[in-house]
């Protein structure tokens, strides 16, 4: 019985612990205005929206089958230091997504730079966590 006791108030203990961390991070509070221009996007969105910015600038990122990259995705990919097209599509979705959803929820916001009329092609985006700036 006391051990039993023991178990359960261990547990109890570590219950409150793991739920006061969680309160204390900050909370997703959406993303700034409409009119600014963010919009919220997980990651596969986020994935999609590349392809997009990628399609727009006339850089066709997957065959026809729609899983295996093109050799001119490839090639782009290299011209920007990556080995291939997978390296590149690893960087933006594994490698740098914890640097901008910060608060770990699976969301971030994001605009287009070539929305702001600055000449950036329309594969690059200003990217903000969705959380609270406040706290």
């Amino acid at each position: 019985m006391r051990r039993m006791l023991h178990a359960l108030v261990t547990a109890l203990v570590l219950s409150l612990t793991l739920t006061a961390i969680a309160i204390g991070a900050k909370p997703s509070t959406g993303c700034p205005s409409a009119a600014s221009g963010f919009v919220r996007v997980d990651r596969d969105g986020w994935w999609a929206a590349s392809v997009e910015g990628f399609e727009i600038e006339g850089i066709d990122v997957y065959e026809d089958d729609g899983v295996t990259f093109t050799v001119e995705f490839d090639e782009f990919a290299v011209s920007f230091g990556f080995a291939d097209g997978v390296a590149l599509e690893e960087f933006i979705l594994v490698t740098n997504w914890p640097n901008i959803d910060g608060n770990g929820n699976g969301f971030t916001c994001k605009k287009l730079f070539a929305e702001q009329g600055k000449g950036w092609e329309a594969y690059f985006f200003n990217a903000v966590d969705d959380q609270s700036s406040s706290g």
